[in-house]
């Protein structure tokens, strides 16, 4: 699955906050009870990923980069 090491690189915090985007695109779509909270707890959890290393989604529709560093 990857490589280990004692820090995640930035490219794969990107993949993973394009994937969090990707559930935002759930939220028209009818599901289960039990699907919801299952997905909303794999979104919480990439995001938590992100978060403790530093970064922010980037939700800001004119920028390219999908990451910011914390303020």
């Amino acid at each position: 699955m990857s490589n280990l090491a004692d820090k995640t690189e930035y490219k794969a915090l990107n993949i993973l906050a394009i994937m969090v985007k990707q559930f935002e695109r759930l939220h028209y779509l009818d599901m289960t009870k039990i699907d919801d909270w299952d997905t909303t707890q794999a979104r919480n959890l990439l995001e938590g990923i992100i978060q403790s290393n530093g970064y922010r989604i980037n939700y800001n529709r004119d920028s390219k980069k999908p990451i910011h560093r914390e303020r």
